[in-house]
């Protein structure tokens, strides 16, 4: 089982910086709880790209800082990166991802190409509804993340971080961090595959 030792050493600072495990979960709660639709994006994005560092992901605002590329994006474990479009202000009962969001998703993905190359990349959208608009395309393959699965990766954040409730922060070694990425679902593998569903064509 290869350890990834920049991840684990990269949760570690997180966590180590916190005095003690009830200052670690009330930032913890503080993120998760704006990761929810309905709130404002930015404030979303933010949560999302502060979620992606507490558990060891270097991550950026592509969108927000060079005004080019999606949302979020997570990087720097075993060469796996994760790109997300966030549209969780969009309504919950939306049926269908329109030709607009279609089209921006299929210029992050080429943004994506131009500067990573063929990099592994999980590209997905943050909105309630899987089904695609007859209308719109995707040039690549992407998968959407709806409410119960953006729950489910909250709620397995969560319970990782309270793994650490009868540890000293300040002297958490490496090896433990690890230990408790798998059982919770926060290894790459996990990452890539439970946490979102594939697009379904509407049909006209």
């Amino acid at each position: 089982d290869n350890i990834n030792a920049t991840r684990a050493n990269r949760i570690n600072k997180w966590v180590s910086a916190h005095t003690d495990y009830q200052s670690l979960m009330i930032s913890v709660d503080s993120i998760l709880q704006n990761i929810s639709f309905g709130i404002q994006s930015d404030k979303f994005e933010d949560a999302l790209h502060n979620l992606g560092v507490s558990i060891g992901f270097v991550c950026q605002r592509p969108d927000k800082e060079i005004k080019k590329g999606p949302d979020n994006l997570w990087g720097d474990v075993d060469g796996q990166y994760f790109l997300f479009e966030c549209k969780n202000e969009v309504d919950e009962n939306r049926s269908e991802i329109n030709k607009i969001e279609a089209g921006q998703m299929n210029n992050h993905c080429g943004w994506f190409a131009d500067e990573y190359g063929n990099a592994k990349c999980k590209k997905i959208i943050i909105i309630n509804t899987r089904t695609l608009s007859y209308h719109g395309d995707f040039n690549d393959e992407i998968f959407v993340m709806r409410k119960s699965k953006l729950k489910l990766l909250k709620d397995n954040v969560r319970s990782f971080f309270k793994e650490f409730k009868n540890y000293d922060l300040q002297s958490l070694d490496e090896t433990i961090i690890h230990k408790f990425i798998k059982p919770h679902n926060l290894d790459i593998e996990s990452l890539t595959s439970i946490y979102t569903e594939s697009i379904i064509k509407a049909k006209k």
